[in-house]
């Protein structure tokens, strides 16, 4: 974009007659200004006190995303960002998946990550530590914790590791559905906590399972 602005200036200096030359300053702000609006990236809205949905279309990859974003009530007026528990589904090419996000607070980027994509510099994926957290369902019962593998993202934002190569869990997010429809407390935390981690969390998924019911993007 750098590149394209410097030619059209140096056209500008090569157009004689101040006609040609306002039009040439016109298409240079109109290149501008459409790139302004190709690198703002989407907002999230709003739904309920603390549930907020953010969805797009990654230009780069193509991928269809929505993420729903649930978060506790700020303690004491902090000004840091809450706990959140984020449901992403995502479509690519017909595809469908669902990740699982869960931040302790102060993870304030809620933003859409982009799939990995290798150059020469990069060719294989970050190889992201991980932590066992404990997931109990709780409702009109308490249903025995489980305890996965997650994934410690460099935002300090923690990613449930769906099943694959390098990941231990058996089971994909969708699997854990069935029990938050029936008992839509999910309570999460450290399963081998050490001084200085967070308490536990508990979140009442029962307003992001409706959005989520009602959203195409997220069903199988």
């Amino acid at each position: 974009m750098i590149h394209l602005r410097l030619a059209l200036m140096r056209r500008i200096t090569r157009i004689g007659g101040a006609r040609k030359a306002i039009q040439a300053f016109v298409l240079l702000m109109l290149v501008s200004v459409a790139a302004s609006q190709e690198v703002s990236p989407p907002q999230p809205l709003t739904l309920a006190p603390n549930l907020m949905r953010l969805e797009g279309v990654d230009a780069a990859s193509g991928v269809r995303y929505v993420r729903l974003i649930l978060s506790l009530p700020s303690v004491g007026g902090s000004i840091d960002a809450p706990p959140r528990f984020i449901m992403e589904c995502t479509e690519n090419n017909g595809k469908r998946d669902q990740a699982w996000f869960v931040s302790f607070g102060a993870v304030s980027n809620v933003n859409f990550t982009p799939p990995f994509r290798p150059t020469p510099q990069e060719p294989f994926p970050p190889r992201n530590p991980s932590v066992n957290l404990k997931m109990t369902f709780e409702g009109y019962t308490k249903w025995k914790p489980y305890t996965r593998s997650w994934e410690i993202l460099p935002s300090g934002e923690l990613r449930y590791r769906n099943p694959g190569v390098e990941s231990p869990n058996m089971d994909s997010p969708r699997f854990f559905l069935q029990y938050l429809n029936s008992l839509p407390g999910l309570r999460i935390g450290y399963a081998k906590p050490v001084p200085g981690n967070p308490p536990d969390l508990l979140f009442q998924t029962r307003p992001l399972l409706d959005e989520l019911n009602n959203t195409p993007v997220c069903l199988p």
